[in-house]
């Protein structure tokens, strides 16, 4: 048997102990504010205590957020979004010890004005990243002060063309300065420097004018160390280059690799693209194993992220 198939049926048999048909919908749709005032709305799904994470904390949770493709919205990852027999993935994710956050970003699903009749532009795809992220951001924060949460154990799962929005998002969130609160550089308090982890599921290259690939070679020149995992189907031959694309613009150099495995490119025998794949068995399974290795298995303490001046 494929060693492959033989792991994540090990890990499917283990998520199986909480079945969809049990799991209870947990989070809160939450309304936030991009700073031009565009409402953004999320489903917000914080950190609980259950058998499945006996001895976990909020205050160490680590926090996930989930981005839709092109034309779609949030529901499809809070109810749609797993095995017919396995919770969906933010329930199992929160079952698991996290807290995870689905958006609609800006002009999809219930984010949008002008009853929804306005069209993509452009400048939309750039505002998605500085706008609805960013809100998505300050609100991880004020739950991060409340320690309900541990913002630096940041990861991002995107789909299709919200791809290129992540990529770009976590370059922007690792450009950002620490505060100039402290003589010494590694005693100053970061302001950014929070994504961790990314899983970009059968990604388009492009969003408007953002790329992927470029976004990820400049992520890669400030930080060679975030986890990124790319999936697409073998048979999806329509997103299979540009995802290799996408990969190759972070991958380590070859002899890296053989001690990096932060970063893994799958490429599962299936045809299903998008959302679609995620509802097979072992992309389920890789996809939460990723984030249990590369995020959650991380050990950075809490701590405050308010300037030193401001306490």
């Amino acid at each position: 048997m494929n060693p492959i198939v033989r792991y994540c049926g090990v890990v499917l048999a283990c998520l199986a102990c909480t079945p969809w048909a049990a799991a209870q919908t947990e989070g809160r749709h939450e309304v936030l504010r991009a700073a031009d005032g565009y409402p953004i709305h999320v489903t917000y799904y914080p950190f609980k205590e259950s058998k499945e994470n006996a001895g976990a904390t909020a205050q160490n949770a680590p926090v996930v957020i989930l981005l839709h493709g092109a034309g779609e919205n949030r529901l499809l990852w809070d109810k749609s979004s797993g095995p017919r027999d396995q919770d969906p993935f933010p329930i199992l994710l929160q079952k698991r010890g996290y807290a995870v956050v689905s958006v609609d970003l800006r002009k999809h699903g219930e984010s949008v004005v002008n009853n929804g009749d306005d069209p993509l532009h452009p400048n939309d795809y750039q505002a998605m990243v500085g706008g609805d992220l960013v809100a998505v951001k300050d609100f991880l924060f004020v739950e991060h002060q409340a320690q309900r949460l541990n913002v630096q154990k940041l990861g991002i799962v995107a789909v299709g063309l919200s791809a290129p929005i992540a990529a770009s998002f976590a370059e922007y969130d690792w450009s950002r300065e620490p505060y100039d609160d402290a003589p010494v550089a590694e005693n100053r308090t970061p302001r950014g420097q929070d994504v961790k982890a990314l899983i970009l599921i059968s990604p388009d290259g492009t969003a408007g004018r953002i790329k992927a690939a470029t976004a990820l070679k400049q992520l890669k020149a400030m930080t060679p160390n975030i986890a990124l995992e790319v999936i697409v189907g073998a048979q999806d031959s329509a997103d299979k280059r540009q995802a290799e694309t996408v990969y190759q613009a972070y991958a380590p150099s070859a002899r890296a690799a053989k001690e990096n495995t932060k970063t893994e490119y799958l490429t599962p025998d299936l045809k299903d693209r998008g959302m679609a794949l995620l509802r097979q068995g072992t992309v389920y399974a890789y996809a939460f194993k990723f984030l249990e290795t590369n995020l959650k298995g991380l050990n950075i303490p809490w701590q405050d992220r308010r300037s030193l001046l401001e306490r």
